[in-house]
């Protein structure tokens, strides 16, 4: 079966993005490489035409329906622009 353009960059994207995980993991960049996964998981979705309806469905199968405990956001720190004396 010939993968169309879009499906192909996709890939592309979803593999190179790989790499990048693998990278992140190596250098001890955890939350980088959770955001890189949650990025590649999207992609792979959107490539394989899955829903969010089925994910959820899947969920539900799997016994793991109650959403995560809400954690504390991050802390947002403000530098100052660059040039600037802090």
């Amino acid at each position: 079966m010939m993968k169309s353009r879009m499906d192909r960059e996709l890939d592309l994207m979803a593999r190179s993005l790989q790499e990048h995980i693998t990278l992140a993991r190596e250098l001890k960049l955890d939350f980088v490489a959770q955001l890189l996964t949650m990025t590649a998981m999207e992609i792979k979705l959107k490539l394989h035409g899955i829903s969010e309806h089925e994910i959820e469905s899947i969920c539900a199968r799997t016994g793991h329906t109650s959403p995560p405990e809400p954690r504390e956001s991050a802390l947002v720190i403000n530098f100052p622009a660059r040039g600037q004396p802090s």
